[in-house]
Order: C-alpha cells, then structure tokens, then sequence
C-alpha cells in the first residue's frame, strides 16, 4: 500500500470510530432511568433559597418570581466544596441570556436587580480565567435576598447498564489513545488543539508533527 493510501486509510479509520463513538454514546444517553430500590447519597449540593425574612415583606412575589431563573446547584463530594485543585466551588446567580431576557417580559420591579453586560461565567473554577467563556445577557447585582442551603445529594434513580456498549466504547477509547486519535481527528474535521501552544514546549510541538510521517505504518 502506498504511503497517501495509508493515510487515507487511516483517515478514513478514525472518522468511522468517531461516527461510532458518537452513536454510541447517544444509545448510552438514551438508556431507561429506573427508580432505586434505595436511594443513597453522593456528596452533597448547594443551592439558593429565599432568605426567612423576605417572606415577610410586602414585596416578596417579586424574588420569588425571580428566583427560579437565577437559582442554580453546585455538587461537591465533601462539606468543604473544593475542586480536586483545591479551589473553591462556589456558587453564583445564573445569568440570563438576551434572548431568554426579552421572552421574560419584567416589569420594572424585577429589572431593577438585574444589569446588562458581557459577563464571565464562573462555574468552572478550576478553568484558567481567559479560557472561560463568557455570555451576554443580565446579571444579579443584588442578590442579598438569596441564603445558600447545603443539603445531602441523594441518588434516587440510575441509568440501565449497557455492557456491550461500554465495552466497545472503552476498545474506542483504547485504540484512539494509543494513535493519537483525537488530535487527528480534530485536523481532519478542520479543528487544532490551540490551548496545546499554550503549555507545550517548541520540541514537544516539533516532535508531535515529526509523528504525523509515521501514522500508516501504525495503523497497517
């Protein structure tokens, strides 16, 4: 086999794992839920409530409107919420999209909370800051209203196992890993690695492209 054959080969290899992969993990998604014959907790959540003298003011429907679009959760295995770097899973207001904004609708006495602008979102400490993403839309700018409440994260149901398809996609996995698959892949579909520039050395970067000449001869 010539050389551009191999390649093309090769090619066409990986496309088809990652077509397969993508089907498969797609029947994994689409597995039955089933009810726990015992729920049992995994770690713990927090999330916002109402603080206990909001209740009280005469103006409470508008938080408690409010609070559903802007609530969110965070888990975490321990009481301390900390990533597995050692920083902290904090929790913020979510922040609403443009689009989402004007399907709203507020009147005034809920706007007033809110401000416009180009925000970062912050639900991934772990995630160097100009690698966050970030959305246009409104963000709680005042959100003394809101009480954090940690409580127990209980596993009520569980996804139906699917061993044959965990099997195969962990033979994918295996086979991807060990040709560099995934970075070849992304190429082929016209994506790069950029984040790679930002942590790799220039011989590292020399040497991964020197390997491109030597993927047939792996494959075949």
């Amino acid at each position: 086999m010539r050389f551009l054959d191999q390649h093309a080969a090769f090619a066409k290899q990986l496309r088809s794992l990652g077509r397969e992969r993508s089907r498969l993990q797609r029947a994994q998604g689409n597995a039955p839920v089933v009810p726990l014959e015992r729920a049992f907790q995994r770690g713990w959540e927090k999330t916002y409530v109402l603080r206990a003298d909001i209740h009280h003011r005469p103006d409470r429907r508008v938080f408690s409107e409010v609070l559903p679009f802007v609530n969110q959760r965070v888990y975490s295995r321990t009481r301390e919420f900390q990533s597995r770097e050692g920083k902290p899973i904090a929790l913020h207001p979510r922040i609403i999209p443009v689009a989402e904004w004007r399907q709203l609708a507020w009147p005034a006495s809920h706007q007033r909370w809110f401000a416009y602008g180009h925000w970062r979102i912050e639900d991934r400490p772990w995630i160097p800051p100009h690698w966050s993403r970030h959305i246009l839309g409104f963000r709680l700018v005042r959100s003394w209203w809101l009480e954090e409440q940690m409580r127990p994260f209980m596993i009520t149901h569980q996804r139906v196992e699917l061993p044959e398809v965990r099997r195969r996609l962990a033979e994918i996995e295996r086979y991807m890993d060990m040709h560099s698959g995934w970075e070849r892949l992304m190429r082929l579909h016209g994506r790069s690695r950029w984040w790679r520039h930002l942590s790799s050395t220039r011989s590292e970067l020399r040497q991964e492209s020197s390997d491109e000449s030597h993927l047939a001869d792996s494959f075949t």
